[in-house]
């Protein structure tokens, strides 16, 4: 059994160190790419079935590498002991993430205007906050924070 077989984890499969550079993941993917890809064994259906598992799962581990977020995620994931990468995690993570303002938002979209939106309220430019949450809300009509939000904005307006 080979070297790549018998590895633990994306790093021991392409024969790299944890730090290592795009560049050195590249490379390191391209040399097992030579020596593995399936193509290079015609004719033995066992064999070929071998090469290919591993070369699905290097191709699994170059992309998850090169992907500064996927990395991170797979780093963090590898010291509970967890040896593949799932894209739950990052789903979930992106899902969770919050802007500066504190609310919870799925849509990228909407991340993106609250946070404009979230300037502009910190800068007492309350037209320009109005304007950004209700374009937030466009995305996420169903999201409650930043129906509360808008609201704030529009009594400021009322009193300022």
């Amino acid at each position: 059994m080979s070297d790549a077989e018998e590895a633990k984890n994306y790093y021991e499969l392409l024969g790299i160190i944890r730090t290592a550079t795009s560049d050195q993941i590249r490379s390191a993917f391209h040399r097992f790419a030579r020596e593995h890809h399936p193509d290079n064994f015609i004719g033995s259906r066992e064999e070929t079935e071998r090469h290919t598992a591993l070369y699905q799962q290097a191709s699994e581990a170059y992309r998850v590498l090169l992907d500064s977020t996927k990395r991170q995620l797979y780093d963090e994931g590898l010291a509970k002991g967890q040896t593949r990468y799932s894209d739950d995690r990052l789903r979930e993570t992106r899902r969770s993430m919050r802007p500066p303002g504190g609310v919870l938002l799925r849509s990228s979209k909407a991340r993106m205007f609250f946070t404009r939106a979230h300037r502009a309220i910190k800068s007492e430019d309350w037209p320009q906050a109005k304007l950004n949450l209700q374009l937030a809300l466009q995305h996420e009509p169903d999201n409650e924070e930043l129906k509360g939000k808008l609201e704030d904005v529009l009594q400021k307006m009322k009193s300022g």
